[in-house]
């Protein structure tokens, strides 16, 4: 968890008042007050924390100007992503199971807005919530199937588009998972083990996967990821 002074900072630098350099001192002065040459890239850490702890930044977390000024995540994050998936307690515990929904949210809201593609991360949230044993422990299947519902309401497009995405995994029929995965979620939502909370939120998961088949002309986020990445490789040629 950062310190108020990290929270702080960060969020100074995703309100754009202050850069990723001298955000990143500010975080790191707390290890060495002689810091001389602080790594932006640090920053990826606590902004991962804070947007757990605190879910309504990660749409400012999740924006251009961020991307712009600090390196992408790397290998940390899947660390931090799995880390907390498997952790011991986190299944019995109520915020282990709120944090794990919210990190996913986060991964979808990278996918989504064309900053790092996280679908893998969803294709394993999914599955997870969807598995028999899952289903058949309480615990379990209260902690899994929030992020699923998350997964799908907040990166229900790029998932959508794996079925014309000639990088997506060759075993995938993308149409035949989407119809299960919401055959599935429908259920589930009207399933009186579930809890009332998780109920609501496969509902909105649902609906956001038939808004996007009742008109996936409109939802082509592949075509905008080429575009994203054409416009990156001619702005690194310039």
């Amino acid at each position: 968890m950062p310190t108020p002074e990290e929270v702080q900072a960060i969020k100074e630098f995703i309100d754009g008042q202050t850069d990723a350099d001298t955000a990143a001192k500010r975080c790191t002065s707390r290890i060495s007050l002689e810091e001389t040459n602080p790594d932006p890239t640090f920053v990826w850490s606590l902004l991962q924390s804070l947007a757990v702890e605190f879910p309504d930044t990660q749409a400012r977390i999740c924006s251009e100007k961020t991307f712009s000024d600090l390196a992408f995540f790397r290998a940390e994050f899947y660390d931090f992503f799995t880390g907390l998936k498997f952790a011991d307690s986190a299944r019995h515990d109520s915020m282990g199971r709120i944090k794990w929904a919210r990190v996913n949210a986060l991964s979808a809201r990278l996918t989504t807005n064309l900053f790092q593609d996280c679908r893998k991360y969803a294709l394993e949230t999914i599955e997870d919530a969807l598995d028999e044993d899952t289903l058949k422990d309480s615990h379990a299947r209260e902690f899994f199937l929030p992020a699923a519902a998350n997964q799908i309401i907040f990166t229900s497009c790029p998932l959508w588009n794996l079925r014309n995405d000639p990088q997506a995994q060759e075993r995938m029929d993308a149409t035949f998972e989407w119809n299960r995965w919401k055959k599935a979620f429908e259920g589930l939502a009207e399933n009186a083990e579930v809890s009332t909370e998780t109920r609501t939120i496969l509902h909105q998961a649902v609906g956001a996967m038939e808004m996007i088949a009742q008109d996936p002309e409109r939802h082509n986020w592949q075509a905008k990821l080429v575009e994203y990445q054409a416009s990156l490789r001619a702005s690194r040629e310039s």
